[in-house]
């Protein structure tokens, strides 16, 4: 049944006097005898209980949970019967005109009319309404009404609330609160609290709780509410003590138990209450397999929400309708943005449309019209716009080139309104000197610090770094700010928090190596190239994971593909030694050149390496071009490299002396081979100092270099630039024999044989001599052929004594040689 054919039941009902009124009109009328109690006043409005007939109606807010469920007919007779009993009613008492302003504005958006609120707000001012005109200055302000600027609305609200006037304290109180004046509200609104009024308690309350939630004082901020729910029946407040319950809910489900709180607030025409409601629906479904017959329920929370005006309901209805897929209707997505742009100039909507041009996802990618868009918003001081002009400026689009001085602007410009994002990118700009000035680094700090204050995670991940770089660095610090940045959802913070989780740079007393794993982890689920390169790193080594050589290319080949230096040079040395892959020298020269050729100076090296020793093709000219380049750049291994190439005579050259300067700058790197040292001890390209030699095989050798340990163990032997010591000589040459070094393997048999510096095993001996022998060392050959001739650790065995002393002479043993040929004689 129509509304309209109901109401002209009862109305005929009452009229026959078949219908008696017996309400209690001390508590909330419900839904089901609202329109009985809205029939018996429009009949009574002349009588003494009109008063309060209007009061159960409209004062306590009961009409709006008998609208909100009517479809568009039965509200549109709905409000019209409304509109034409108020105003029949203002004549008789002058509030209606204000309760009648209201119910043209705060309605469905199809029956809207401003003038008419305007009007009727007015006509109760000139009835000396107290609160009408606050209101109606109040509505100017918000930009709900448009008769007045804002600017000269809010000073004749100062003016009234100056003068103390109770409604002007209380409006301009609600303003106030949230500029730089919030300091003052708490002393001015003190007076709003011994009004007899509830309707003004409600408004103390409600400014209160503002005041300590800007103060940051939570305990108070709550006691405000509650007082107000106890003494003011405040459904804000109510509100707002669910809103501060759902920020501290661990679960969904807790926020769920919300719901029916909100859904009351929400029949009691509080918009918001049904937003959070519909988001709180959203977040269940996300984990969730979705489809759309889930949507059906916070959709229609938004779209109510909508349809009372409330904007940013629309923004999110739109949203769901582009972006989510169980439900997506582009047309009516774009249809909602475009409305709420054209009619209510509403900012969100305008900026979503903007960035769609600019993306070109839904729309024709248009960057220039994008840019008046935001241009045009720009001129209304709409910070985000300025920020991503700034951000177009300086990537350049349709065709205009980059133009950082103007950008940088367009950022600085952001920054007046505090927006941390464009607080960024100034300090960014200042910091690095993109805008072509000196880099500033203290100049930049100030801006990063605050846009870190409200938790930009680019500037706190900056505020981080700078306390790296600090005289006495300050890694503890570092940390704080990289993982508040990482709890922010900021990928690249997660690879910083990472590297220090893993090398404990802010030494929290251990390396944690599985929570490094998981900041990876986490940074490369994000995309964060760093990270995807870093978890590779981590399956090849077991860092806090089991090693899994699969995942490692796999996570290395992706990291490659979109140009991640590191990961190219590393895949490409997995090729060249068939690491986690089949070895394929082609492919490992293809990922080390596109390194090399992106600026990687490692990989530059590594390149040089290839051309030098002809791992797909030699041209030694080009491989020492590419590593003199690489030792430009101070990359040790091209350093080291030349000075082997030169000290070695790789090429006969006989420029033996060029090594030492190669290897000396190779040192001051920090980085050291036997090559410096037999530099020294030989006196090739500096004069022979063999204590020096020893030194250096010596801090080598702790870095475990393992020909340096050889050379260690031959000055021990020998004496050179140190004192004999056989025992110190042997221990270096059994741990270098351990690694397969032959020359080692020798030593350490010969002293064993003759129980020289060290107890005698012939047996040991032999043992060793043999892998030595087995390896070709002439010399060893020779030894181990006496053994089997005199029976030293082994029986006497002439055949393979003669075996071995020509194995000896065919590795050029000259008395291996001499003896062989008078045996064959």
């Amino acid at each position: 049944m129509k509304l309209s054919e109901e109401y002209s039941i009862k109305v005929a009902a009452l009229q026959s006097a078949e219908h008696q009124l017996t309400v209690d009109l001390s508590k909330r009328i419900t839904p089901d005898i609202w329109l009985d109690v809205l029939i018996y006043f429009e009949h009574n409005l002349e009588q003494s209980s009109a008063a309060a007939l209007y009061d159960a109606l409209f004062e306590k807010g009961t009409d709006f949970a008998v609208n909100v469920y009517l479809n568009e007919e039965d509200y549109t007779f709905f409000i019209d019967k409304i509109r034409t009993i108020l105003e029949r009613y203002a004549a008789i008492n002058p509030h209606a005109w204000v309760e009648l302003g209201l119910q043209h504005i705060l309605c469905r958006r199809h029956v809207v009319e401003k003038e008419k609120a305007s009007l009727y707000l007015k006509r109760g001012i000139d009835a000396g309404v107290e609160w009408a005109r606050p209101l109606y200055l109040y509505y100017n302000y918000l930009g709900l009404l448009a008769d007045i600027d804002r600017d000269i609305a809010k000073a004749e609200l100062d003016a009234l609330a100056l003068g103390g006037y109770l409604w002007g304290i209380a409006y301009a109180a609600h303003i106030d609160v949230w500029t730089d004046k919030y300091e003052e509200v708490f002393d001015r609104i003190q007076l709003l609290k011994q009004s007899p009024e509830r309707k003004i308690l409600r408004h103390y309350y409600e400014a209160l709780q503002f005041y300590y939630a800007r103060k940051e004082d939570k305990s108070k901020r709550l006691e405000a509410l509650e007082e107000g729910i106890t003494m003011a029946e405040s459904r804000y407040c109510r509100f707002v003590l669910n809103e501060i319950k759902r920020a501290e809910a661990a679960s969904i489900g807790e926020q769920e138990l919300l719901v029916p709180e909100y859904r009351e607030l929400f029949e009691y025409g509080m918009m918001d209450a049904a937003v959070q409601i519909a988001l709180i629906k959203l977040q269940a479904l996300a984990n969730n397999n979705q489809e759309k017959q889930d949507f059906e329920e916070p959709l229609w929370y938004l779209q109510k929400a909508y349809d009372y005006n409330n904007n940013y309901a629309g923004y999110r209805l739109a949203c769901l309708y582009l972006y989510q897929e169980a439900v997506q209707d582009i047309e009516k997505g774009l249809s909602l943005l475009r409305l709420l742009d054209e009619k209510d100039g509403y900012v969100e909507a305008q900026v979503e449309l903007a960035e769609i041009l600019l993306e070109g996802r839904f729309l024709p990618r248009d960057e220039k019209l994008a840019f008046r868009r935001f241009s045009a918003m720009a001129e209304k001081n709409i910070a985000y716009a300025k920020l991503r002009m700034g951000n177009m400026v300086e990537s350049g689009y349709d065709g205009v080139a980059p133009d950082y001085k103007t950008a940088f602007a367009y950022y600085q410009d952001a920054a007046t309104d505090k927006l941390p994002q464009a607080l960024y990118q100034v300090g960014r700009y200042l910091k690095y000197g993109i805008h072509g000035e000196e880099p500033d680094l203290a100049a930049a700090l100030p801006y990063f610090e605050e846009a870190a204050g409200y938790n930009n995670a680019t500037a706190l991940t900056e505020m981080g770094l700078a306390a790296e770089l600090k005289s006495e660095p300050d890694y503890k610090l570092a940390f704080d700010y990289f993982s508040r940045a990482a709890e922010l959802g900021y990928p690249y913070a997660y690879y910083l928090k990472g590297i220090y989780l893993e090398n404990d740079y802010h030494q929290s007393g251990a390396p944690q190596p599985k929570a490094a794993f998981t900041a990876f982890e986490i940074g490369a689920d994000m995309q964060e190239l760093n990270s995807i390169y870093e978890l590779a790193r981590c399956y090849r080594g077991g860092i806090g994971t089991e090693i899994n050589l699969d995942r490692m290319i796999a996570l290395y080949q992706q990291a490659a593909e979109r140009n991640h230096v590191q990961a190219l040079t590393d895949l490409g040395l997995c090729y060249e030694y068939g690491y986690g892959l089949n070895q394929d020298t082609f492919k490992a020269q293809e990922n080390i050149k596109k390194a090399a050729d992106l600026g990687f100076p490692y990989a530059t090296y590594v390149l040089g390496r290839y051309y030098l020793t002809g791992l797909v093709q030699k041209d030694a000219a080009h491989g020492l071009q590419l590593l003199e380049e690489a030792a430009q750049k101070n990359v040790a291994e091209a350093l080291l490299l030349l000075g082997d190439y030169f000290f070695f005579d790789y090429d006969q050259l006989e420029e033996y002396d060029k090594g030492f300067d190669y290897y000396t700058r190779a040192e001051k790197l920090g980085y050291l081979t036997e090559g410096i040292g037999m530099c020294y001890e030989f006196g090739i390209g500096v004069e022979a100092q063999p204590a020096k030699a020893f030194g250096y095989y010596k801090q080598a050798a702790e870095r475990r270099n393992q020909e340096a340990s050889y050379r260690l163990a031959r000055c021990y032997y020998f004496g050179v630039g140190t004192e004999i010591d056989k025992a110190a000589a042997y221990g270096y040459f059994m741990e270098v024999a351990q690694q397969g070094n032959v020359y080692a393997c020798y030593f350490v048999a010969v002293q064993l044989l003759e129980g020289d510096g060290i107890p005698m095993d012939l047996r040991d001996g032999v043992e060793w001599l043999m892998k030595a022998a087995e390896a070709d060392h002439a010399e060893a050959q020779y030894k181990l052929a006496n053994c089997y001739l005199m029976g030293d650790g082994v029986e006497e065995n002439e055949d393979l004594a003669l075996e071995w002393f020509e194995r000896a002479a065919d590795n050029g043993h000259e008395e291996a040689i001499r003896l062989t040929k008078k045996t064959r004689k």
